[in-house]
């Protein structure tokens, strides 16, 4: 399962997220002397601002475009959550704003514009969209892989959670023998929903039996996509179409692949988000 930040440059980290030098240091660096090292989307988003028009014959003190020198900011949805990623130092933008960027995709090359003594990518994460540069959080954590710290889970068969609201009668098959009660306030996966053939009714499976609709409330999971994928008409059907990066609700769940209303999805490529 792909990570949901990376690291957008291959080089080594020469600066961290913290005090230094008796200042706050927003973000954190990557330098790399090699020539026209390209600098990646950490994740996928679109582009938000692409500042360009600096030298990239940076120095201390150098207050083009605020010193940042050019740069990239890129907002993300993740689980309809805001992040935004600032890429700084660039000595060349590839993109322009609106664009669509996939994780990995290249949005310029590393260099030594605004306030800088060197070549290297000054990368920055906003937990919302960007005001202020004194919003910026640690992106060591991101980096990481250990955050998003919403529920992210591998395939485990369920599509939803059912909260009951009142007590419920849990029935052995849909419709009839009855095997059981859930009291109200209790949480269970839904692992599968089916109509009750002699008037439609629907039932929710919760693996050890089925619950009618109406002694609860539904909360589809979510997945999030990173990247262009395909999806398919069926588990294992034909290819249907190609799904960019985003969020999209769960229907359904079978045999490590979810179904996201009128086309099915791998489980392996998503991170699917927990209720």
């Amino acid at each position: 399962m792909k990570q949901v930040f990376i690291k957008p440059a291959e080089g080594i980290y020469t600066s961290l997220y913290g005090m230094r030098s008796g200042s706050m240091h927003y973000g954190v660096d990557i330098a790399n002397s090699s020539s026209n090292v390209p600098v990646h989307a950490s994740t996928a988003g679109v582009i938000n601002k692409a500042v360009g028009g600096c030298s990239n014959n940076g120095s201390i003190g150098n207050t083009c475009n605020g010193g940042y020198g050019n740069y990239v900011i890129v907002r993300h949805n993740i689980n309809g959550k805001t992040y935004d990623t600032l890429y700084a130092h660039l000595q060349s933008i590839s993109v322009s704003v609106g664009h669509t960027v996939n994780q990995g995709d290249k949005i310029g090359v590393m260099g030594n514009s605004g306030s800088s003594t060197g070549q290297h990518v000054h990368f920055e994460i906003y937990e919302k969209a960007r005001v202020s540069q004194s919003e910026a959080v640690d992106p060591m954590p991101y980096l990481n892989g250990d955050k998003p710290t919403v529920g992210y889970h591998t395939y485990d068969g369920t599509w939803a959670t059912i909260t009951i609201t009142q007590k419920a009668n849990v029935f052995k098959n849909v419709g009839y023998e009855i095997i059981g009660q859930l009291e109200a306030g209790g949480k269970y996966k839904v692992y599968g929903q089916r109509e009750y053939a002699a008037d439609g009714t629907l039932f929710y499976n919760v693996g050890s039996g089925y619950v009618h609709h109406a002694y609860g409330t539904i909360a589809n999971h979510h997945a999030t996509v990173t990247s262009t994928i395909n999806t398919y008409s069926t588990p294992n059907g034909a290819i249907k179409r190609q799904l960019a990066p985003g969020t999209y609700k769960v229907h359904a769940a079978k045999d490590g692949w979810y179904n996201l209303g009128t086309e099915w999805v791998k489980a392996d490529q998503v991170l699917v988000t927990k209720n």
